[in-house]
């Protein structure tokens, strides 16, 4: 009788552990974050109380819906090129989903901005700090290894 409740107590213990470090069920991610560093589709953002008017950025809600203060798209997903944000360009508001992919891996679609459409892997959440990595299709992300070998984007 001892072990069988045992046993339960400590998958109760294991499975509570693997959610705990579960990144996108995190209330950190549930927030507002504005852009601060984009380096070869590595976004950095950080908290902010809300969207400043010149700065692109994205906001996480619970139910699973995303907003996002981001530039017209003008390339398709997938492409290697990164757009060239133009100083007096102003971003505007759009409205998406998010989902959970994996753990550490969200999906995110705005229907009329692909910018910021596609597969994320959490690689930092803090209090202060998000950062996302855009993933590609395997040929994209081979490309992708030689451009990232050339730069430092370890920080």
């Amino acid at each position: 009788m001892k072990k069988p409740i045992c046993i339960c107590i400590f998958s109760l213990f294991a499975v509570s552990g693997i959610k705990a470090q579960d990144r996108t069920a995190n209330p950190l991610l549930l927030q507002t974050w504005n852009l601060s560093k984009m380096d070869t589709y590595i976004y950095t953002y950080e908290k902010q109380d809300g969207f400043e008017a010149r700065r692109e950025g994205i906001r996480f809600q619970k139910n699973g819906k995303i907003t996002g203060n981001l530039i017209k798209s003008t390339l398709r997903y997938d492409t290697l090129e990164e757009t060239v944000n133009k100083k007096n360009e102003k971003p505007d508001r759009y409205i998406g989903s998010w989902k959970k992919a994996s753990d550490s891996t969200v999906t995110l679609v705005f229907p009329s901005n692909t910018n910021m459409t596609g597969t994320f892997v959490i690689s930092k959440l803090t209090e202060n700090q998000l950062k996302l990595k855009k993933v590609f299709s395997a040929d994209i992300e081979k490309k992708m290894d030689s451009i990232r070998k050339t730069k430092n984007i370890t920080d």
